[in-house]
């Protein structure tokens, strides 16, 4: 019997799919972590509780009888949990914001604009006493937790290796995605034909995350004079930035729309499918599902040169742009990366993994 303890996440749900539809969840014991009383994202029958609560010991039992124990997204709220329990096997697998946004690493992920004129100046009671928390309650116990993570789990080379370079951590690496709501293979069906004559509207970042650095890119095509219309998801992320994005981002070439509520996923796949272009001004990798769906549907993505995991897309085949590129492009070139995104994180290479994985 394998344990996974995971996040509050609609990855999660299509997580469990995949395990039942390969024969592999009964091996599998699947404990969310959360402090809330009902859960908002996952929608299977799952035990759920918080991290430290006599509830979340129950329903987890003695750690050393799981072969394997999985964490995903390993938050320093871990720390003290994983050091102070026997484990057969840890395993870690990667979100993004358990690695990068870690208070040592976080000033790695922020070009100059947004780390100037919002990180540096944003602050709350409830970050200050969540970081007093860490500090007193969790940092004690860091590097025993890390000592114990036997392998990372990620796609990326690159993200393994940042993590092995930066953290007190000595593990191996195995491959593992998570898959959308559907397979990239069966996009084609849902995408609508879409025509304009309008303005080319590009979809910048991916959340309300400061990591995409919304203030930078907009200031380059301000500066370069780019005329096209700006789309930007906010529909999830950190609410004071979204709050102050919506008050402080501004564009003399083209209009910007905040689109703030959330869509099914058929909805979301014709709103990708409808824009011209992706932009991903962030550091640090993160907003995948986008990226590679744009990809998959022929749109060109402009990534920020200095993205970690241009490593990867590179050895993947995937081809992407520089975001200096925006200045040369007329964004109606269909760019093929179909086949590149199919090769890379398709069902089939799924179903080996997780059967590896999960057995």
């Amino acid at each position: 019997m394998n344990l996974h303890i995971v996040p509050d996440n609609s990855f999660i749900n299509k997580f469990c799919d995949n395990l039942q539809e390969l024969g592999l969840r009964e091996n599998n014991r699947i404990v969310v972590r959360s402090n809330e009383r009902v859960l908002k994202s996952v929608k299977h029958d799952l035990p759920f509780a918080p991290l430290y609560s006599k509830q979340f010991s129950s329903f987890i039992g003695d750690t050393t009888q799981y072969r394997k124990t999985f964490i995903h997204y390993l938050t320093p709220l871990f720390y003290r949990w994983l050091a102070t329990h026997k484990f057969q096997e840890v395993n870690w697998i990667i979100w993004g914001g358990d690695l990068y946004n870690l208070p040592a690493l976080d000033k790695v992920c922020y070009e100059p604009k947004t780390w100037n004129e919002y990180v540096k100046k944003d602050w709350s009671a409830q970050t200050l006493l969540y970081n007093l928390k860490i500090k007193v309650t969790q940092r004690p116990f860091q590097q025993g937790a890390y000592s114990k993570v036997k392998n990372l789990l990620t796609w990326m080379d690159e993200e393994y290796n940042f993590a092995v370079s930066h953290l007190p951590v000595k593990a191996g690496r195995r491959f593992f995605f998570y898959e959308n709501q559907l397979p990239y293979g069966k996009l084609d069906s849902l995408v609508k034909p879409f025509q304009s004559l309008r303005q080319p509207v590009l979809i910048l970042g991916n959340s309300g995350s400061p990591t995409n650095n919304h203030l930078d890119a907009v200031q380059y095509l301000e500066d370069n004079q780019i005329h096209v219309d700006l789309h930007v998801p906010v529909s999830y992320g950190d609410k004071r930035y979204i709050s102050f994005l919506k008050e402080n981002l501004k564009f003399s070439f083209g209009k910007i729309e905040f689109v703030d509520r959330y869509m099914p996923f058929e909805e979301y796949l014709n709103f990708l499918g409808a824009a011209d272009g992706l932009i991903m001004n962030t550091i640090r990798p993160q907003g995948y599902g986008n990226i590679l769906m744009m990809m998959y549907l022929g749109k060109p993505v402009f990534f920020n040169p200095k993205n970690i995991s241009l490593p990867d897309i590179n050895s993947a085949g995937l081809k992407w742009m520089p975001i200096e590129r925006l200045k040369f492009s007329d964004f109606k070139v269909e760019v093929q990366n179909k086949e590149a995104v199919l090769n890379l994180l398709s069902h089939d290479r799924l179903a080996q993994d997780y059967q590896l994985l999960f057995s």
